[in-house]
């Protein structure tokens, strides 16, 4: 019994007594020590689940909401080419259809000639060709689709803006030049959005010169694995104060509205996703070069999207 030893007159077991008590209130401290530690150490990793768990939902709610603003982007666009491609369109289609016309009445008459009506067919399906690449450029342009990395030469990619946006070109006497490298320098890229990016670029460049100008494409390569696409415009130029801005979302130069200012913002997240950068040189009254940089395509090079 405990009063019994501790009254005892025995000193040994008096002893004993004191020195198991001596060792054993620093052990029972030292588990209560480490108990309360690990109760601390598990509340912490169960904070740090949880914070984890949102910080997932927040991404999931960030891609989504940045897929979103690409599409709605690339719609603003669309609509803006979709005005100046309907009167290009109108053209050949009204052409065709004079065609058509005269081959029937001709059909329907006497002076049938075979080798005029093989030149009027040539005439409507060159017509109908070429309306028929403007909406397939529109398509794919409107398409909304997953990310794909592939292979991708940089001229077929400014081949198919220019046939978007070509014509707005045209009704806004502006010059369009190309300048590039033969063969074309490629890039592992989403050919859909490099495609966004640059047309959002070239349609930016275009708007800058309302009186007319000189649209210039320009491709080019370096020795440190990186392939450039600049597009360089004469028009009105942005003020120093504006330049550290223009990446902004909702932030906008125009007059005219035009947009919603998401063009740039967007484009710059596209390609920094894919592992480039987008510069900008601009002089007021003189023009401005936006330059987009990309990785040289390198045959089992990792993508950087996701």
């Amino acid at each position: 019994m405990p009063h019994a030893i501790l009254f005892s007159t025995d000193p040994y077991m008096l002893a004993r007594s004191l020195l198991l008590a001596a060792f054993a209130f620093p052990i029972t401290g030292l588990v209560a020590t480490q108990l309360n530690y690990l109760e601390r150490q598990l509340e912490a990793y169960r904070e740090i689940l949880s914070l984890s768990e949102e910080l997932h939902d927040y991404i999931e709610r960030l891609e989504s909401t940045q897929r979103q603003l690409i599409q709605a982007e690339k719609m603003n666009a669309l609509g803006q080419l979709s005005a100046s491609i309907a009167h290009e369109i109108n053209n050949p289609l009204a052409g065709a259809l004079v065609y058509t016309q005269l081959l029937s009445k001709k059909l329907g008459g006497d002076s049938f000639d075979r080798e005029e009506a093989i030149a009027n067919l040539s005439k409507i399906e060159a017509a109908v060709g070429h309306c028929s690449t403007l909406v397939r450029g529109l398509l794919d342009f409107a398409r909304q689709s997953t990310p794909v990395l592939q292979q991708v030469a940089v001229s077929d990619v400014i081949d198919n803006v220019m046939t978007v946006v070509g014509h707005q070109a045209q009704m806004s006497r502006v010059e369009v030049a190309k300048e590039g490298m033969s063969p074309s320098p490629e890039v592992l890229a989403d050919p859909h959005q490099l495609q966004q990016v640059l047309t959002n670029l070239v349609i930016n460049a275009i708007q800058a010169m309302p009186n007319g100008g000189r649209l210039t494409v320009r491709t080019s390569a370096d020795a440190d694995g990186q392939v450039s696409v600049s597009v360089e415009d004469t028009g009105y130029g942005i003020a120093p104060e504006n330049m550290d801005k223009l990446f902004t979302p909702f932030f906008t130069t125009k007059e005219e509205v035009k947009g919603v200012g998401l063009g740039l913002a967007v484009s710059h997240g596209i390609i920094e996703r894919h592992g480039g950068r987008i510069e900008v040189q601009s002089e007021v009254g003189k023009g401005t070069t936006f330059t987009v940089h990309l990785p040289a395509y390198g045959g089992g090079q990792e993508p950087p999207l996701s």
